[in-house]
């Protein structure tokens, strides 16, 4: 009989706390801060002319690339793309695809500046590059964890999905 008492005392408290509580009225909506920093950075589409150099029998064109610099080289991620301009389209592929379809491409990534070597010459088609600094959690978007190869084998669409 005395468990049976606390037992309804328990729970003629507990009823009562759980009917007292309730969710108190919203405030007001504070200011809007000012913007952050840029994580991702992102050329325009450069048209390429990569003359041949005799002297080594490659083709070759130097980039401006202001926004390349030493933290985003030590701790960023570039991604390149090559543009293919078909009448009206443009077809978008990752510099590795591009290389595989019309010839090898290469590219150093220097403070300032990327300087592009190929074996086929690019002139006319398009490049542009996408910067993801350092500072931004790169590896992961939407739940999922994507490793920096994963990320530069992705295509052009899906990383724009991802960093939108």
């Amino acid at each position: 009989m005395k468990n049976l008492k606390i037992l309804l005392l328990v729970t003629v408290i507990a009823t009562i706390a759980v009917m007292s509580c309730q969710k108190g009225a919203t405030g007001a909506t504070g200011p809007v801060g000012p913007a952050g920093p840029d994580s991702v950075i992102h050329s325009g589409w450069i048209v390429l002319n990569t003359p041949l150099n005799n002297s080594d029998s490659l083709y070759e064109e130097t980039l401006n690339a202001s926004s390349l610099t030493a933290p985003i080289l030590d701790s960023g991620l570039v991604l390149s793309y090559i543009g293919v301009p078909n009448g009206s389209d443009t077809s978008v592929l990752t510099v590795s695809e591009a290389a595989t379809l019309y010839g090898p491409i290469s590219q150093e990534l220097h403070v300032g500046s990327i300087n592009l070597y190929s074996l086929f010459d690019y002139t006319g088609f398009l490049y542009r590059y996408v910067i993801i600094k350092g500072t931004t959690l790169v590896g992961r978007a939407n739940g999922q964890v994507y490793t920096k190869d994963e990320l530069e084998a992705m295509s052009y669409k899906d990383v724009q999905k991802l960093v939108n």
